[in-house]
This record gives C-alpha cells, sequence and structure tokens, in this order.
C-alpha cells in the first residue's frame, strides 16, 4: 500500500501544475479507485459523519442555548485577540 502512496504522490508531483482542480480531482479519483479505494464509499461515509456532527450540535445548543452563547463568546474574544495580534 506504500508503494501506492509513494506513486500517486510522484504523479502529482511531475504533472499537477497545468491542470484545473476537476481534472486533479477525477485523476485523484481515478488513481484512488485503482488502488482499490472506493471513494464512493468514503464521501458517503464522511457526508453522514458531518451530518450526525451538525445534530449532535443542534440538539446540544437547543438543550442548553446559555452554554453554547457563553462558548461563542469565547472563541470570539479568543479570534478577536489573535486577530489584533
Amino acid at each position: 500500500m506504500e508503494n501506492g502512496f509513494k506513486a500517486m504522490s510522484q504523479a502529482a508531483d511531475e504533472g499537477g501544475a497545468g491542470r484545473s482542480n476537476g481534472d486533479n480531482a477525477r485523476e485523484g479519483t481515478s488513481q484512488l479507485k485503482k488502488y482499490g479505494v472506493d471513494t464512493d464509499q468514503m464521501t458517503e461515509a464522511a457526508t453522514e459523519r458531518v451530518t450526525e456532527l451538525q445534530q449532535l450540535l443542534i440538539d446540544e445548543i437547543r438543550a442548553r442555548p446559555m452554554r453554547a452563547l457563553g462558548w461563542a463568546a469565547a472563541i470570539g474574544v479568543v479570534f478577536g485577540f489573535w486577530a489584533a495580534k
């Protein structure tokens, strides 16, 4: 499997400069499928996980709105100080 990743990395280094992102994505997908990785299944699994995370966040915010507001304010302060530097 490691040799497959090396081959894909070398192929990307050799020919990735003049192509569009769509071409690179299609070639990357075809390379992964050639090495036995089902990209459709990976995409579906990632979509399911994101949906679960979104639902978890929505449920948590509805259950404890003041805590969510506190976290949002704290994160805003941290990003504000970070951006000011």
